[in-house]
């Protein structure tokens, strides 16, 4: 049985290292920029020391651990999960989504949500900072359960309208939840594990609920197929670029021949050498501590040298052996790096890997959004201009984009949309294409003559004739200048000379709105009264040119719409 693959996600500050930290018993958050990760890190946690962590709840829940270790995968948001790639799906077998209690379920956990939800990966809930609720009482590296049955009563009464909260925030989301000890059914519930990491509490129960579920739940047998994904790439000194790995099918041995995905596409390759990551260490901390070996079985964290160092992050190499497993490999390459070409529709994307992409992707087709081309890198002046006649905006996730790129897509009226949050980017594409839509729809008013039904207050004659002058509030729709009126019995009154307002003219008025109204050749007492209803009036033209707008216009212009059709009898 190989060790399982965990992935942490989450909103960027809550708490992800920190419970790796307490797993190495290290103190790694604390040496990051601002205590924020800021790369992708792996730890290979063996047996021994889960043991050392959990042992007593292992018992307890008679438990026998079966697997070598577990890796865990420690990043800035989503992005290991995404990144670690086999044909269209993570190689992370479980995930853990951390949610800060005193925060609860912010932009990066939607987010982390839907990603989970598209890839169909079983995930834990590990709810951190529980030391921040009052009357919190430390019990220092004790269980939670252990930790809750010597809380007092108002601490529990605090702990669980959080945890309510968030079962409740979860089911908006299409998951039932609760707390890890009080789930009756593993496959349908999502397990909630409260802890706070920095005094060792929940850490065990975390564990004990990982191994439990991979080795009832996930299947961990290693496969023939030999496989490693590539997750980062740094510059050693003295073995220049080397990639950060995670052997996650068969095994990898030093000169192999292997099949690697560059910017080019498909390309033969040989392994150079393989450094494996010794347990505990952190291949992010002073390059972590590595040992040399000529062949390295799943599941591995390693240090990664090609023949040539070609290799984009986000995608696999993969072991053949003859000429058939080798055209194979450069047709599954192919056909990753197709779907991700030219579309004729759709938003341009570009985005720093083929994980992202893929990401986003589902994401998108989630909420509807096509996504056309797409690339990995800073778009181009070809991208730019596929995105002026298709949509006019690019979505660049975690790419750089230089001010002479910002300068071409300014010359093609292009908008750059960019984020290292997937629920940002499509967050602002919609506010965006919102924008273009209102805009779109402000320019079809100025074509189209719209609905309107208003009433002539009673009590504000100001001039009889020539024009006739009055007040009147707007009850549905909207009036402009020069519309013509009818009354209640489709008998033309005449037409809006103007529209005022504390004495300013006005274009238009709408729903809500109450203004002086001049119509040329309306007379008081004559074609028109005090409470009389009045309308646009509106020819059969104009009105099947609404059929194209039902879904852009509010409910009262279709009311006063259909109103007006009822008078006229079209």
């Amino acid at each position: 049985m190989r060790s399982p693959i965990c992935a942490f996600l989450g909103h960027v500050d809550a708490g992800k290292t920190s419970i790796m930290d307490a797993i190495r018993n290290t103190m790694t958050a604390y040496k990051e920029s601002g205590g924020l990760t800021q790369n992708i890190g792996v730890t290979e946690v063996p047996t021994e020391r889960i043991k050392d962590i959990s042992d007593d709840l292992l018992k307890k829940f008679n438990i026998d651990i079966k697997v070598p270790s577990i890796l865990f995968i420690d990043s800035p948001g989503h992005e290991a999960f995404v990144t670690l790639r086999k044909r269209g799906a993570s190689i992370a077998d479980i995930a853990i989504l951390t949610v800060d209690v005193t925060e609860g379920i912010q932009n990066q956990t939607i987010e982390s949500i839907e990603i989970l939800k598209s890839y169909k990966t079983p995930f834990l809930v590990a709810l951190t900072k529980i030391d921040t609720i009052r009357g919190f009482f430390n019990i220092k590296d004790s269980s939670f359960i252990e930790f809750i049955s010597k809380q007092p009563e108002n601490y529990k009464q605090f702990l669980d309208e959080k945890i309510y909260k968030l079962i409740t925030d979860f089911s908006i989301y299409g998951f039932q939840a609760e707390r890890y000890d009080r789930v009756k059914d593993f496959t349908k519930e999502v397990a909630i594990v409260p802890l706070a990491s920095p005094n060792g509490i929940g850490i065990k129960d975390l564990i004990v609920m990982l191994i439990g579920l991979s080795q009832r739940y996930i299947e961990l047998t290693n496969s023939d197929k030999n496989s490693a994904a590539i997750l980062e790439e740094k510059n050693v000194k003295g073995l220049g670029k080397v990639y950060d790995a995670i052997v996650y099918s068969g095994k990898l041995k030093v000169g192999d021949t292997v099949i690697t995905t560059t910017v080019e596409g498909p390309s033969e390759n040989k392994v150079k050498g393989i450094m494996r990551l010794i347990p505990l260490e952190e291949s992010r901390e002073n390059f972590g501590k590595y040992e040399s070996l000529q062949e390295i079985e799943a599941t591995t964290p390693i240090r990664l040298i090609l023949q040539e160092p070609n290799a984009m992050i986000g995608t696999s190499i993969n072991v053949f052996s003859n000429e058939q497993e080798k055209a194979d490999l450069i047709n599954q390459v192919k056909d990753a790096i197709g779907s991700t070409g030219d579309e004729s529709k759709g938003v341009v994307v570009c985005a720093d890997s083929l994980g992202s992409i893929d990401a986003i992707r589902k994401i998108a087709q989630a909420q509807g959004i096509a996504v056309g081309k797409t690339k990995i890198g800073e778009p181009s002046k070809i991208d730019i201009t596929t995105a002026s006649v298709n949509g006019g905006a690019i979505l660049c996730f975690n790419v750089p984009v230089s001010k002479q790129t910002e300068s071409i897509s300014n010359d093609y009226s292009v908008k750059i949309i960019s984020s290292n949050s997937i629920y940002t980017l499509f967050e602002t594409y919609i506010n965006f294409q919102q924008e273009l839509k209102n805009m779109g729809l402000e320019n079809r008013k100025k074509t189209l003559r719209l609905p309107s039904k208003f009433l002539f207050l009673k009590g504000n004659i100001f001039r009889r004739s020539g024009p006739c002058v009055f007040g009147a509030e707007i009850l549905l729709g909207e009036i402009r200048q020069n519309y013509p009126i009818i009354n209640a019995k489709g008998q033309r009154i005449g037409r809006i000379l103007d529209i005022q307002s504390d004495k300013t003219k006005l274009s238009n008025a709408i729903k809500g709105d109450r203004v002086a109204i001049s119509i040329d050749d309306a007379v008081y007492g004559r074609n028109i009264l005090e409470d009389d209803l009045l309308y646009t009036d509106i020819e059969l033209p104009d009105i099947i040119k609404f059929y194209d707008l039902t879904e852009d216009l509010t409910e009262d212009y279709l009311e006063a719409l259909s109103e007006i059709r009822k008078i006229k009898k079209l």
